[in-house]
């Protein structure tokens, strides 16, 4: 019959990317995962480095724009955040995207953060950045962060400065 016919598939299609691809089985993600991410910038933010380092696992990796790779512990973490943290007077991170995504086939929990940062140097210089930042998840805290940052156009810098900060 035709109603039949017009039912959802049960079984799910293999994919048709190439094995290269290896993050290809996607679904929606925990929104708890998101508050993680929005609360560990807005700890930045305020200088809260011991709050912060809550939010990382025993082990977190870090590969930053730089091209540099950091290892952290739960030992190490919080000393490691306050470090980063002195470089800056302030900062104001709004991340405009948070997507909770797990992926099927690694059974990993992501959250890729679309982030507009501003900060000002301890030397009061100012400056800002587009980052991109993906986020691994294991058990409820951040294992692993690939940040990827982009000097937007000026266009794209005024519309970026128009979100709302609170």
């Amino acid at each position: 019959s035709s109603a039949t016919n017009a039912q959802p598939a049960t079984k799910e299609q293999s994919s048709t990317l190439p094995s290269f691809v290896v993050f290809k089985n996607w679904e929606q993600g925990n929104p708890e995962n998101s508050q993680l991410i929005l609360d560990t910038y807005k700890a930045w933010d305020s200088d809260s480095t011991g709050a912060m380092s809550s939010h990382f696992g025993d082990t977190t990796r870090f590969d930053l724009p730089d091209g540099r790779r950091f290892t952290t512990t739960n030992n190490t973490i919080e000393s490691t955040l306050r470090k980063w943290r002195k470089n800056y007077k302030e900062t104001t991170n709004m991340p405009f995207s948070l997507i909770s995504l797990h992926n099927k086939d690694l059974d990993q929990q992501w959250v890729i953060a679309w982030t507009w940062n501003k900060w000002r140097h301890a030397d009061g210089s100012k400056d800002s950045m587009l980052y991109c930042d993906n986020f691994r998840l294991k058990d409820g805290k951040i294992v692993y962060l690939n940040s990827l940052q982009n000097q937007p156009s000026k266009s794209l810098s005024k519309t970026l400065n128009k979100i709302p900060e609170k």
